[in-house]
């Protein structure tokens, strides 16, 4: 009798396992389903919001999206758009928002109604490419005359803003110059100089101000596949004033952000900023 019972319990035990799972499976694949819903609606709802040509990517973080929905309040919704222009030298930017804290009815969301959406904070960022830097810096007669082209963008260390001089003086521990608004930027591109193709290594400061930035260069290089030189004096001027195109981002930074920081990244510069307290349809949020 005895052995009889236990193996059923056994398989009774192995079966209510099973359906668990299978259960479980089917909810975390419903709540998958309805987040993807959700998405599909807010990426409508910020493509009118921002006045972008297409859908922007969206993703609503967190799990389960179910009880986040339940309660109308969503932790982080992460919203990327691409090949945003900015007038007619920034034609390929990209936007990147994180939304946190955001209230907004179910119905109203999954409707795609939203009319009530309340943001607690939003963090901005815009992302700059070196084809853009490179069209800007060409949008000036000196840039023209000179042909920048090939143009790198990359961070760079403070030691190397300046000449060093010789001999190399015993390094004194100091903190970095770089701050919130003004960071070190290398520049690599080719220039023609009379019918001569040359490599150029330029190192500065980016720096911001307001909604604007600027190339502040410090150092020239001429790089011969070998070594590097330095720029000849009558060069230095006319590529510095080149370098020096000032670059205004307008209302690239989505949702009011404010920018207050800039940055260098492999190929771009990037500028970004918060805001609180941000309701949208209040027309202030798009881009332009």
């Amino acid at each position: 009798m005895t052995t009889t019972t236990r193996p059923r319990r056994g398989r009774r035990w192995k079966i209510l396992v099973a359906v668990l799972l299978v259960l479980a499976a089917m909810l975390v694949a419903a709540d998958f389903a309805f987040a993807a819903i959700g998405e599909y609606q807010v990426s409508k709802k910020m493509r009118t919001e921002l006045k972008l040509t297409d859908d922007p990517s969206v993703t609503i973080h967190g799990f389960p999206f179910m009880l986040q929905a339940a309660r109308g309040d969503y932790q982080d919704i992460e919203i990327e758009a691409n090949g945003i222009p900015i007038g007619d030298t920034l034609r390929d930017l990209q936007v990147k928002a994180h939304l946190y804290d955001v209230k907004v009815p179910l119905s109203e969301l999954v409707s795609g109604t939203a009319h009530s959406v309340l943001i607690n904070q939003v963090e901005g960022q815009v992302q700059i490419s070196a084809a853009d830097v490179n069209r800007a810096f060409n949008a000036t007669d000196v840039g023209q005359a000179l042909g920048v082209s090939n143009l790198t963008i990359g961070p760079t260390p403070p030691d190397m803003l300046y000449d060093t001089p010789t001999p190399t003086p015993t390094p004194t521990p100091t903190t970095s110059p770089y701050t919130d608004t003004s960071i070190g930027v290398r520049l690599s591109f080719n220039i023609t100089v009379a019918g001569h193709p040359l490599k150029i290594n330029a190192y500065g400061l980016l720096g911001l101000s307001g909604t604007k930035i600027q190339v502040q260069p410090t150092r020239l290089e001429l790089v011969d596949g070998v070594t590097t030189l330095k720029v000849p004096d009558t060069l230095q001027q006319p590529i510095f004033a080149a370098l020096s195109t000032e670059l205004d981002l307008g209302k690239a930074l989505p949702f009011t952000v404010v920018p207050t920081k800039v940055g260098v990244d492999s190929n771009a510069f990037t500028v970004s900023g918060k805001a609180t307290n941000v309701q949208l349809g209040s027309g202030r949020s798009g881009i332009g």
